[in-house]
């Protein structure tokens, strides 16, 4: 099994700025959602709230299904993010057929065969359409292009590439929506692919969404620590979630086209188990058909949706999909901050019961991690220090982490923006013990200084006040590294 150990990733910015700017509001009434007017039901599917108002209109949802409905269709917060669900499910649309029959996979259990798929054409594109894995599953590879058209990407040379790269969603809402990570990276391509979770249409069928934004082998800025050198898919699952059967099957397919459009790029996950079930579960299935070298080779069904029929299909989202609840939200003391915020108390509050044998005491407040209370308690002291120089931007005031178990903390300046983040140094994916390294949120992460630090003395015997948390914080503005040493047609 391979993976990324030798430093952090470049982790999803939008995505902390997210998190963290809900924090001001988990103490405030949700404001009014302002009322729009979309096109009308039968309009197509491409067009619904589309170039309408988004004010107040979920700026920072929490969980899958945390959208404004208007007609019965969710009203995403961007239209990027809006277009990228339209096109996902006129997709689905416009390639509604009667599901093949079991005979058609007798020869390819658990994908246990040699497989025929469709190819990737030379514009770098996985061909739009609904792959079948069992009569009642499939995959859904839907086009949501990043550019308008006659605009174009920045592609690379086959040999300039090395990887495919899994990921997993980061954020401490645990909204795993697809739509709303791709409204999210807003600037450069971070990746070409994107993953839902495991989803139910209206026949009660199974199937995941796989969304191309752009070509397989355009520039992005994804696993920034390995030069981003090679494709990668953001998979709808944070690292405590498990891996859903179909997201695995949905994983298999995308890995297999990549290789063999570039048979020499290595399949890996992110870093850690950041992405390492998608990894085992691919691998698992390379190494049956390699045990079997007289394996058949399987043609998937697969019914192709033109773009033609695409823009034009017409629906209810009833009559397409069966919406899935939403994620459970986390509340303010699941979020660990640092410092915490202490809960506004009510003029009059009944006593709580007492714990019984039945009735189990609340838990505590989970501490902050130790990093995140040494850096706290010794910033202002370790910024005068020429030695944490690499470990301290000299703008940073305040510190905050998303759990006090993923061993990450983050760095903000006076205006609440995260400037970026700390961690243990990894060395061969393992912790260096009294090691930590900074990553700039969108820096060359290959170039990290690692400090040394002793968590249980103090720098100086005068600590300092950690600043308090006041509002929402949005992402510092900083200039993204210019990639070096590539080749583009």
């Amino acid at each position: 099994m391979h993976n990324y150990s030798t430093s952090g990733r470049f982790r999803q910015p939008s995505g902390a700025a997210a998190w963290l700017a809900i924090v001001g509001a988990l103490w405030i009434a949700a404001l009014p959602v302002t009322l729009v007017h979309a096109a009308s039901p039968d309009a197509p599917v491409k067009e619904r709230n589309i170039g309408v108002s988004r004010e107040r209109s979920n700026k920072q949802p929490r969980s899958e299904g945390d959208q404004t409905l208007v007609d019965g269709w969710p009203l995403y917060r961007s239209e990027r993010g809006q277009t990228a669900f339209n096109d996902a499910m006129a997709t689905l649309k416009a390639t509604e057929s009667a599901a093949p029959a079991a005979k058609a996979f007798a020869a390819c259990g658990n994908l246990e065969c040699n497989l025929a798929l469709p190819l990737i054409g030379s514009d770098g594109w996985i061909p739009a359409g609904r792959i079948w894995v069992s009569p009642a599953e499939y995959v859904l590879f839907a086009h949501s292009p990043r550019l308008r058209s006659g605009q174009h990407y920045r592609r690379r040379m086959p040999m300039s590439m090395r990887y495919f790269v899994f990921h997993e969603f980061h954020n401490s809402s645990r909204n795993t929506d697809p739509y709303d990570t791709i409204s999210s990276h807003s600037g450069s391509v971070f990746v070409p692919f994107y993953m839902s979770k495991q989803g139910t249409d209206a026949q009660g069928r199974r199937f995941v969404v796989v969304v191309q934004v752009a070509p397989h082998d355009v520039f992005s800025v994804h696993a920034s620590n390995m030069g981003s050198s090679g494709p990668g898919i953001e998979v709808a699952k944070n690292v405590s979630d498990g891996l859903e059967p179909l997201q695995g099957v949905a994983g298999i397919l995308v890995a297999t086209m990549i290789k063999h459009a570039a048979p020499h790029l290595q399949v890996v996950n992110h870093r850690g188990t950041e992405g390492r079930p998608m990894l085992s579960a691919y691998e698992r299935r390379l190494a049956a058909v390699r045990s079997r070298p007289g394996a058949t080779t399987v043609t998937l069904p697969f019914m192709p949706a033109p773009a033609q029929r695409v823009a034009a299909v017409a629906s209810a989202l009833d009559d397409l999909i069966l919406r899935r609840g939403a994620s459970p939200r986390l509340t303010l003391a699941e979020r660990a901050l640092v410092p915490l915020k202490p809960a506004p108390v009510p003029t009059t509050t009944p006593a709580p019961p007492m714990a019984t044998a039945s009735t189990p005491a609340m838990s505590a407040t989970p501490r902050p991690s130790p990093l995140a209370q040494y850096l706290a308690t010794n910033l202002a002291a370790m910024k005068r220090q020429p030695r944490f120089a690499p470990l301290i931007p000299s703008e940073t005031v305040g510190v905050i982490e998303e759990s006090p178990d993923d061993g990450i903390v983050y760095l903000l300046d006076a205006e609440r923006r995260v400037l970026g983040h700390i961690e243990p140094h990894l060395i061969d994916n393992t912790v260096a013990a009294g090691q930590y390294a900074y990553f700039d949120f969108n820096g060359p992460n290959e170039r990290v200084s690692p400090v040394a630090l002793n968590l249980s003395q103090p720098v100086t015997l005068q600590t300092a006040e950690p600043p308090q948390l006041i509002g929402p914080i949005r992402l510092a503005t900083r200039p993204m590294p210019k990639p070096t040493k590539t080749i583009s047609n």
